[in-house]
């Protein structure tokens, strides 16, 4: 029997007992927690998808690309994302942010042995890639390529542009620079000679000013990465002898490349750019008068495209053979609408 000074000790230490039962449960909860949050974490990004999400839904599509962690490629991916869970497919984006660089080829290889119920892909050029479209084909993997084609592959459908109409476009903000007195036109092409759309709307472009008082030529640009581009682009520039009045560059790299050497080597006004995306450094480079207009595409919609394209077949075992996706133009007339929308766009992210 406890005496009677005893007894508040007594209580003292059930209550001690009491608040430190009580803390550890809520700390054992917290590390629950995180380890959960490190978990869904640590899983996106391996680029490796949760079993228990896919579950929930009826097709699982893989997104391959080596430029998985472009801005770009990120913004056709959220299209795909939004668009499979209307069509009830969840869309994994393989290779994404990995401590280990896997090729083109492996990816695809990943891709078929985890027996996806289809791929959408950006090829690169490589003869291999035709053979693991047809491999993925076989084994009943539909393939839609995205970007660029693989032509005489068994790939159901391709997404992109339609390179004729990209030149038409680009011929006339060619010209719009022309007015201005700028006669000596460079058109960037890169080094791949697998790529045939680069060709196509440079020869969409000739088509469009043939005839005019205005000197047009092509100069091939190492891509091998942003680093080699920005020499070449450098030192075509620097060419005091063959300056270029207007460069017009396909691609974001090279858009980039070229307004950040006209900047630094002290060219503008001397040399004006026509540009490929709409990345926030192009849209203020716009702004400043620097870049005269950049071309953008709908990378959602061509996402959202790659999607349809799957399902369809899937569903229906139809497929059209090419998917066009719109194009626009941005200038200094209309960047501040779209400035503005990137920047609602990141507030609500």
């Amino acid at each position: 029997m406890l005496k009677k000074s005893d007894k508040p000790k007594a209580e003292k230490k059930n209550k001690l007992i009491s608040v430190t039962t009580v803390s550890s449960i809520t700390v054992g909860i917290i590390i629950i927690l995180i380890g959960m949050v490190y978990y869904t974490h640590t899983i996106s990004e391996l680029g490796i998808s949760d079993p228990a999400q896919e579950r929930e839904y009826g097709y699982h599509y893989a997104i391959i690309s080596e430029e998985a962690d472009a801005t770009f490629w990120d913004a056709i991916y959220q299209g795909a994302l939004e668009k499979g869970k209307e069509q009830n497919a969840y869309v994994e984006k393989i290779g994404s942010n990995l401590s280990i660089t896997y090729s083109l080829e492996d990816l695809m290889r990943i891709a078929i042995a985890s027996k996806v119920d289809g791929i959408i892909l950006e090829p690169n050029g490589n003869e291999d890639i035709a053979g693991l479209i047809d491999e993925a084909d076989q084994a009943g993997i539909p393939v839609v390529t995205v970007l660029r084609d693989v032509t005489g592959s068994k790939r159901i459908s391709y997404v992109g542009i339609n390179s004729y109409t990209l030149g038409q476009t680009y011929a006339k903000e060619v010209l719009d620079v022309v007015k201005e007195g700028k006669k000596n036109v460079t058109v960037l092409l890169n080094e791949d000679t697998a790529d045939t759309s680069q060709k196509e709307i440079y020869t969409s472009i000739l088509g469009e000013i043939s005839g005019m008082n205005i000197t047009v030529k092509s100069e091939i640009i190492n891509t091998k990465s942003a680093f080699s581009s920005e020499e070449d682009i450098r030192n075509l520039i620097m060419d005091n002898k063959n300056s270029p009045d207007l460069l017009v560059c396909l691609t974001a790299v090279d858009t980039i490349c070229a307004y950040q050497a006209v900047v630094d080597y002290n060219k503008v006004g001397n040399i004006d750019i026509v540009g490929y995306y709409d990345s926030d450094i192009i849209l203020r480079a716009i702004e400043k008068n620097i870049v005269h207009s950049t071309l953008t595409i709908d990378a959602n919609q061509m996402g959202e495209n790659c999607v349809e394209a799957l399902t369809e077949y899937r569903e229906k075992n139809n497929v059209s053979d090419f998917y066009s996706v719109d194009n626009n133009v941005i200038n200094k007339d209309n960047v501040s609408n779209y400035m503005k929308n990137s920047a609602d766009s990141g507030e609500e992210q």
